[in-house]
């Protein structure tokens, strides 16, 4: 998330020194350049040195068996106050069945909702950026995992009007961070059923939080949403914690000649007097802090990888010549990626441009946001490369694969920033080693590991090129032929779930053949870390 332009910490002096650095590849292959693509007519339906960086060769792993992985409410459904939580019930220790709120979360307590599982979310959405509110209606699927008399939802300044479960009335109090919902009959363990939660929202729809801001955002054009960590409890109702993934289907209402975008494949485009309809299906799992909704006057650009991957970026309307060398370069990384990682995760892939500013980029499930400033020049460097590279590594790890707890960020962000010097060093900005070798001399004297990030250091350095020295470490200890085994055996093992560091290192113990326990104490929670890596 939000790799600002030359990396969160690296900046001109590590810039200099990598170019100095910088190894004889001759830069990206231009050999495979050059996409078939087109802007899709949308008006029609469619469905939608020491390091070496040359892929391995695959090698058949087995793989490893399943790894277990507030104010006092004021709005009612039945017009009553509701006294607000007790303290046993905003901790997150309570029963389920009393509607406590918070999964445990080490950094974010209050999010997600135990007792429950959502499986799909149905999401309609109007909006106007004239009038800048949203109107929607959100229905989730949900499997009760305990039995359940009450239950909670994250929400945040919602106007609720309407919380119905089964097709039944449910009462149901806006009690922020948490709709707290209680259906007209009990609901037993196992059971399946439906939550439809009608509520619009007025003003601004975000709020910062770990010192970034999220939520739903306007631009000069239109609107987006950048969801991590908390924001999409700004816009939608919802188990709004990495721990629990669910399908999506969206449809988004907007004024006539507006482009509603949002995850994986279109399903069609009406047009009539009245406005534009648009409705997407993202049919493979996916967290909440992921979710792409994306608004404006857009061109739909259709491609395919070299391999044969479909692509599909929503860019600024009028500006596929300047974009065009990021698409095409977008579908070689891909390729280059699936040599090391295994095969793309989904469907497809493809870039979003938003008009409006994000302060780097974000790696919404199947299709990247990015500001379109930062590519404005249309010159493939060190800076939009990084971007790119970055943000498409996490579409196996941070995206395929999530993190069961936020304080397991690392398992995203530095997988993405290693990928990120993957492909530098590929395309000529400078040796994987290098950059490597700063960032460990950058480590010594931190204090704050890798493995237990505090709040104010969720996107900070010691999770982004720090961690990324884990992994070069990781590297060097088990080989290269192990450690992309690993890399490919967590995605291909757990594509779809949420899992945890000790998941992680489980199964790098177990590819490895060799217990790295203490390899991970040393490296990963460790705040001094070793002078040197291993040899």
């Amino acid at each position: 998330m939000r790799r600002g332009r030359g990396g969160v910490v690296a900046g001109v002096v590590l810039a200099a020194m990598l170019a100095a650095c910088a190894s004889s590849n001759p830069g990206v292959e231009q050999g495979r350049s050059s996409q078939q693509t087109g802007v899709i007519d949308t008006t029609e339906s469619t469905d939608g040195a020491s390091t070496d960086t040359t892929a391995p060769a695959t090698t058949t792993q087995e793989p490893p068996g399943s790894i277990a992985g507030s104010v006092p409410g004021t709005t009612s459904g039945t017009g009553t106050t509701d006294p607000g939580p007790t303290d046993t019930e905003t901790s997150g220790t309570g029963s389920a069945a009393s509607g406590v709120s918070g999964v445990g979360d080490v950094l974010f307590p209050d999010l997600g909702n135990p007792g429950i599982d959502v499986q799909h979310y149905d999401v309609d959405v109007t909006y106007d950026h004239a009038t800048a509110e949203i109107d929607g209606t959100a229905v989730l699927t949900i499997k009760a995992t305990s039995a359940l008399s009450a239950f909670t939802l994250d929400e945040m300044r919602l106007d609720v009007t309407s919380v119905r479960v089964d097709d039944t009335d449910a009462t149901y109090v806006a009690d922020d961070p948490e709709l707290r919902i209680t259906p007209s009959h009990p609901i037993a363990k196992g059971d399946s059923f439906t939550v439809s939660v009608t509520y619009s929202t007025h003003g601004n729809p975000d709020a910062v939080s770990a010192g970034v801001t999220a939520g739903w955002f306007e631009t000069d054009d239109g609107s987006f949403v950048l969801d991590e960590p908390d924001g999409a409890r700004f816009w939608l109702p919802s188990n709004d914690h990495p721990s629990d993934k669910a399908t999506f289907h969206f449809t988004i209402h907007v004024p006539k000649g507006v482009t509603g975008v949002a995850n994986g494949r279109m399903v069609s485009h009406d047009s009539t007097t009245d406005g534009d309809v648009w409705v997407w299906d993202e049919d493979q799992p996916m967290t909440t802090y992921v979710i792409q909704l994306m608004t404006g006057h857009l061109d739909l650009v259709e491609g395919a990888s070299p391999d044969g991957v479909p692509l599909l970026s929503a860019i600024q309307a009028g500006q596929q010549a300047v974009m065009q060398p990021f698409l095409d370069v977008t579908g070689q990384q891909l390729d280059y990626f699936a040599g090391f990682f295994g095969p793309y995760p989904f469907h497809s892939y493809g870039v979003a441009m938003t008009d409006g500013y994000i302060g780097g980029a974000m790696e919404e499930q199947t299709r990247s946001l990015f500001s379109s400033a930062d590519f404005s020049g249309g010159a493939l460097d060190h800076e939009t490369q990084l971007l790119l590279s970055h943000e498409l590594t996490h579409q196996w790890f941070g995206d395929g694969v999530s993190p069961a707890d936020w304080q397991d960020i690392w398992l995203n962000e530095s997988f993405a920033t290693y990928g990120e010097w993957m492909w530098l060093d590929h395309a000529g900005y400078g040796a994987l080693s290098a950059y490597a070798d700063q960032a460990l001399e950058q480590r010594q004297g931190d204090t704050m590991s890798t493995g237990r990030p505090d709040v104010p250091g969720l996107f900070g350095f010691d999770v982004y090129e720090g961690g990324a020295v884990v992994l070069q470490a990781l590297r060097d200890e088990v080989g290269d032929d192990n450690f992309f085994s690993i890399l490919r055996t967590w995605v291909q093992s757990n594509l779809g779930q949420s899992r945890t560091s000790t998941d992680f290192i489980a199964l790098s113990s177990k590819v490895a053949g060799k217990d790295l326990t203490s390899f991970f104490d040393d490296w990963l929670y460790a705040t001094d870390l070793p002078d040197a890596f291993p040899s």
